[in-house]
């Protein structure tokens, strides 16, 4: 047992549920890298950005998503220093509790918690809108057989959404009451594969090997195909009706986008949650977290220009501003994967990029279910919340009743964002990033506050008489902080001052809701003779 002191060594293990967790290594630093790069959601935040281009006019995709990835580095640097130091499964809960303090782990890694449970919803419906629906129009616009409009339009239905979003929830589900986190890392591994393959690099060879002058004339025969005749011009007139005009580049937009790229770099180190139970080498966290971020921004630096390469900025903002019905398309405007498809010319590449887009999308969701059963997990081994949260199968050894838990929530978050506009797909970033904050200032502090923890890391040098784990801290914070300023001033964000103020305060009732929990906890414990803050000055046992 990792220790802080002479006393803790001394302590009775009934500090926790008990004197070992439960959980197996199962995963390797493969396994930490391709979970970061596919949770982080690299493909589904490009569609986003072009999907939402309207809300900023004259933006330049590659300036955002620079300042989004340096605002995010310093962060991705620091948490693998922290997992390295800290190798717990709970990730900043433990982080936060340990050098902070106990309530404040809790509040934050709960309202992290609570912040993907509502963000859910936006994965389950997109696999429906874009993975199932996409693929129905994609085999109508190359066959011109109109059943499979029918198809794919019922998958954009309420009903459509919820059933299909719920399904793949309870095939997550049954990831793990078959064979654990061993068989999850082995479909990871194949998801990883047909994303890169089909979400990916297909999607940049045929961006860059078509001619912009080709992908139109194919869009007006896949339109034609869905039933409208010169799709192109119906597409421009809608448009410019709905008031779309061409907009010169906009420094502020560029940097206002930096919403949309935080979807990838403000969460890219999340391996951190299952730390302990991966198997660790001398850099395991330092190519999984860094590591990702550099696949990222390599895949990204691609992708912009293959797409721009077919489908222009104006051509991508008509398609935001136009009624999508008037060109052809309605159930909605086309993904990237889809207009990567009719540039293409063949039905083939066009299933197999949207088969690579929606894999990415399906996995998303057991893996949110590993990390949020985890945190769970690690608030009830540390007793702060029921002992049953914490109980692992014997079998897949995986922790059910902490994923069951999850996946109710998990539906109900379906069936918001199925029946209801009550959140945008950007607008849980701003509670989700408020938690980025109490990890950066746990990374200045831990130095002085376990001195002799950091000496006896790999990260116990000092620059200028500074301890290096608290500069790349206070570097971590000024990025997270900008990021949440960008949240805060952007309208599109979903959660900012001026358009959406609800959000901030929505965030603010989530941590007192997660405090509250905390000192009425430790009151309940303590009538049973359990002092939970004892517990907060160790280390959790592996």
């Amino acid at each position: 047992m990792t220790t802080f002191d002479k006393a803790a060594i001394e302590r009775p293990p009934a500090m926790f549920t008990r004197q070992a967790t439960g959980l197996v290594r199962e995963s390797r630093t493969s396994d930490a890298l391709y979970y970061n790069v596919m949770w982080s959601s690299v493909a589904l935040t490009f569609a986003f950005y072009w999907l939402f281009l309207t809300f900023y006019p004259g933006s330049n995709a590659l300036l955002g998503l620079g300042f989004a990835a340096l605002f995010g580095l310093p962060g991705a640097f620091l948490y693998a220093m922290l997992t390295q130091v800290m190798p717990r499964t709970g990730g900043d809960y433990v982080f936060n509790s340990r050098t902070l303090h106990p309530s404040a782990g809790f509040a934050a890694n709960f309202s992290y918690v609570f912040w993907l449970a509502v963000v859910i919803g936006v994965y389950t419906t997109y696999i429906a809108t874009y993975g199932f629906g996409a693929f129905g129009r994609t085999m109508a616009g190359f066959t011109g057989a109109h059943g499979w409009i029918t198809f794919g339009n019922w998958f954009s239905t309420h009903d459509g959404l919820f059933i299909t979003g719920t399904v793949i929830l309870l095939v997550s589900v049954a990831l793990f009451v078959i064979g654990g986190t061993r068989l999850f890392f082995r479909v990871q591994v194949v998801c990883f594969t047909l994303y890169v393959l089909g979400a990916i690099l297909l999607p940049v060879i045929i961006g860059f090997a078509t001619s912009r002058g080709g992908f139109l004339a194919n869009f007006d025969h896949y339109a034609a195909n869905l039933g409208v005749p010169h799709a192109t011009t119906a597409l421009a007139k809608s448009a410019t009706k709905n008031g779309f005009a061409p907009t010169a580049f906009s420094f502020k937009e560029s940097l206002r986008s930096v919403s949309v790229w935080w979807f990838i770099f403000g969460f890219i180190f999340s391996s951190n949650y299952f730390a302990g139970e991966i198997r660790l080498q001398k850099r395991t966290h330092m190519r999984s977290m860094p590591g990702a971020v550099a696949v990222a921004v390599v895949s990204l630096a691609l992708m912009v220009p293959a797409l721009l390469h077919v489908a222009s900025y104006s051509f991508n903002g008509m398609l935001g501003y136009a009624t999508p019905s008037t060109y052809g398309f309605a159930a909605g405007a086309p993904g990237y994967p889809e207009l990567l498809g009719i540039a293409s010319g063949s039905a083939v590449w066009g299933v197999i990029m949207i088969i690579g887009f929606t894999v990415g999308l399906a996995i998303w969701i057991p893996q949110t279910l590993l990390l949020a059963s985890r945190s769970m997990f690690a608030w009830s081994f540390d007793r702060l919340m029921p002992e049953r949260l914490s109980y692992i199968e014997p079998r897949s050894r995986a922790p059910l009743v902490a994923i069951g838990i999850f996946t109710v929530l998990a539906i109900g978050s379906t069936a918001i964002y199925s029946f209801t506009t009550w959140f945008s797909s950007l607008s849980v970033l701003l509670g989700l990033s408020l938690t980025l904050l109490f990890t950066a200032t746990s990374g200045i502090l831990l130095p002085y506050r376990h001195r002799a923890m950091v000496e006896a890391s790999p990260y116990s040098r000092r620059v200028a008489g500074i301890p290096v784990f608290t500069l790349v801290g206070a570097l971590a914070l000024l990025g997270f902080a900008a990021a949440i300023f960008v949240l805060l001033w952007d309208p599109g964000s979903g959660a900012s001052i001026s358009k959406d103020p609800g959000k901030l305060e929505l965030a603010v009732v989530v941590y007192a809701v997660g405090f509250a929990i905390y000192f009425i906890s430790r009151t309940i414990r303590s009538r049973q003779g359990i002092e939970l803050d004892l517990a907060y000055q160790e280390l959790p046992p592996e």
